[in-house]
Order: structure tokens, then C-alpha cells, then sequence
């Protein structure tokens, strides 16, 4: 059968309220013509009989539109809840959201987007994962998350994206490295040494084009999934990294020492970028992501 419209139900509901087809189109601000030709296509594409039209004496419900009846009105009483649903999300932070994020980031700014979170709209369902960023990416993409974070050198799909932050790069060293006490360091500086990076699928490019900027051929060393395993490898003095933003802590995870020292090349800053489905309508959920994002308290624990 052919999909009744809602407005063929608005015109059925009234004509059966009122008894006559005139009278359903003036409490439906409609013409007349316009109400007995939607009944019309409303019963052919039912396949059954709403109406018994009575000249001069309006329309009385058949058996079947007596069933009918109370059906389209459940349905129009449906549409109604689904348009105040759809009022509600566009004006009040309620409900789930879903924000994956890269591995890198996660420490810096989950704990406290979910802080502010809690605090400034404890209606909103906050679910939280963190990835690779190409899988953080595919969330977005498969619908399974409502937007992302990372760094822009690392967006490769084909989102909408809007910059939370600037964040410069700096160069990870031991503590005790030579060039560790300097105010900045050029790549160049390090190129004969082994560049230990961050997961190869999730910065490795990221890394790559950024010395690509500073014109550096660097010497290949391991790349492990967990930030912190590069730190501790650092620490040991078994390579240097790159990270972006300031330093959480200068101490490894098991114990070892790390200096932060800003580059001295000419490269353009990089940027966390909270990342969104192309053309994604902004719900009042995605309206307090955006703000809390700029709050000083989140801002500054990403550098």
C-alpha cells in the first residue's frame, strides 16, 4: 500500500470529528477541494472505504474507518511527541552524546571536558572513548560517534571541523641530553639520533609532514601505540620524540625524567580540532561540546 501522509491523517481525524469535508477544511486552514481529494487518495492508498459521503449531509465513518479512527490518531498524537522531542534537543542539553578521541588527547582533555560536563549539564548521557585517529575518524563517519578530537595534521576524512586550540610542537628529550637545558632546538640538531613516534597509523604521518616543513630527513626508530612507552623510551635515552602541546608531567611512567624543548624551525602550529559529520545539525548536546571545549579549565589542560 502506498504510505499514508500525515497530513491525509490531519484531514481524515477532522472530517471524522466535524462530519462534513467543509468543515474539516476550515479547521484545517485548508480548501475544501484539498481535503476531499487527500481523503480520496488517502482511501485508494489504503486500499479501503473511510467515509460514507452523503450529499448535503456530510461523511459518517465506515466499519472500517471506526478502526481506522483511533490508528490516525495515535499517529498524528506520535508526530506531535516527535516534534516536541525535536524542540527539546535543539534547546536543552539533554540525552546521549558520544565523543571519541585520539590516544594522544584523551589524557590532556577528557578528564576535564567530563568534569565541566558534570558540573554544567548533568542531563547530557556522556559517553567517552579514545583511539587511533583514523579509527576515531570512522566513528564519526559510521554514525557511531557524534563528533571527534584531534589534531588537524591528522584529519585525513572528509568532516567538518572546527579549531578548539593552537598548540605549538617540542622536542622530547632525556632529561639529561645535551641539547635538553636549551630555550629551542632545531630538528636538525637531532636528525643523527633515532625518532621514537606515537603509533605509526595515528601520528606517524603527522610527524612526517611536520619534518617535512622543516626540510629534516630523520633516523628511523621504533614507533609503539602508547604515548608513554615513547616518553619512557625517551627518558632512557634511547631516542628523542615530538610531541604538540606543553607537558602534562616530565616524568616517564616508570620513573625516568624527560625535558620539553620548543623547536626552533619555521613550522606552523598544529591544531585540536573537534571534528563533526558534514552538514551534521547542531543539537543543543553538540552546542554544549563546542562551548565547554573553550572553557580556561579545558583549554589549558591541552596545552
Amino acid at each position: 500500500m502506498n504510505t499514508a501522509t500525515l497530513r491525509q491523517l490531519e484531514y481524515f481525524v477532522a472530517a471524522a470529528d466535524t462530519g462534513t469535508v467543509s468543515a474539516a477544511a476550515l479547521r484545517c486552514s485548508a480548501s475544501q477541494a484539498a481535503v476531499s481529494t487527500a481523503l480520496n487518495e488517502l482511501e485508494r492508498g489504503l486500499g479501503i472505504q473511510l467515509f460514507v459521503r452523503r450529499t448535503a449531509k456530510g461523511v459518517r465513518l465506515t466499519k472500517s474507518g471506526e478502526r481506522a479512527l483511533p490508528i490516525a490518531r495515535r499517529m498524528l498524537s506520535d508526530a506531535r511527541e516527535l516534534e516536541l522531542l525535536a524542540a527539546a534537543e535543539a534547546s536543552e542539553a539533554a540525552g546521549p552524546l558520544r565523543v571519541a578521541c585520539t590516544s594522544a588527547l584523551s589524557p590532556r582533555v577528557l578528564p576535564a571536558l567530563a568534569e565541566a560536563f558534570r558540573a554544567e549539564h548533568p542531563l547530557v548521557d556522556l559517553d567517552l572513548v579514545d583511539g587511533l585517529a583514523s579509527d576515531v575518524e570512522r566513528m564519526v563517519l559510521r554514525g557511531e560517534a557524534d563528533a571527534c578530537l584531534l589534531y588537524r595534521r591528522q584529519l585525513e576524512s572528509d568532516l567538518d571541523s572546527r579549531t578548539v586550540r593552537e598548540v605549538v610542537p617540542y622536542a622530547v628529550l632525556a632529561a639529561d641530553h645535551p641539547l635538553a637545558g636549551r630555550d629551542r632546538v632545531a630538528l636538525q640538531d637531532l636528525a643523527s639520533e633515532p625518532l621514537l613516534l606515537v603509533n605509526p597509523e595515528g601520528s606517524r604521518g603527522v610527524i612526517e609532514r611536520l619534518l617535512e616543513e622543516a626540510d629534516v630527513s630523520p633516523k628511523r626508530g621504533w614507533a609503539f601505540s602508547n604515548p608513554e612507552t615513547v616518553r619512557a623510551m625517551v627518558a632512557r635515552g634511547l631516542g628523542y620524540s615530538v610531541f604538540s602541546g606543553r607537558p602534562i608531567s616530565l616524568e616517564s611512567f616508570d620513573g625516568g625524567r624527560v625535558a620539553y624543548v620548543p623547536l626552533a624551525d619555521p613550522i606552523a602550529p598544529n591544531e585540536v580540532v573537534l571534528a563533526t559529520p558534514k552538514g551534521q545539525r547542531m543539537t543543543a548536546r553538540l552546542q554544549a561540546l563546542q562551548d565547554l571545549l573553550m572553557k580556561d579549565s579545558v583549554l589549558e589542560a591541552l596545552g
